[in-house]
């Protein structure tokens, strides 16, 4: 899931950037809100994948 996560981080930070019109503090709190429930779902899904095999999470 990281090529899928930069590619759409790349995509959601230019847009927000643009719409933004020099506010760029805006533009990443916009790109944070938009991107946020979508990079906690894989990490999420990562430590679900870990534990399948056997592997220790960080949290363990």
């Amino acid at each position: 899931m990281g090529t899928s996560q930069a590619l759409l981080g790349a995509r959601s930070l230019a847009r927000q950037l643009s719409a933004a019109n020099g506010d760029h503090r805006a533009a990443f709190a916009a790109y944070e809100a938009e991107l946020r429930p979508h990079v906690t779902e894989n990490q999420i899904k990562g430590r679900e994948a870990v534990a399948t095999f056997g592997g220790r999470t960080a949290e363990e």
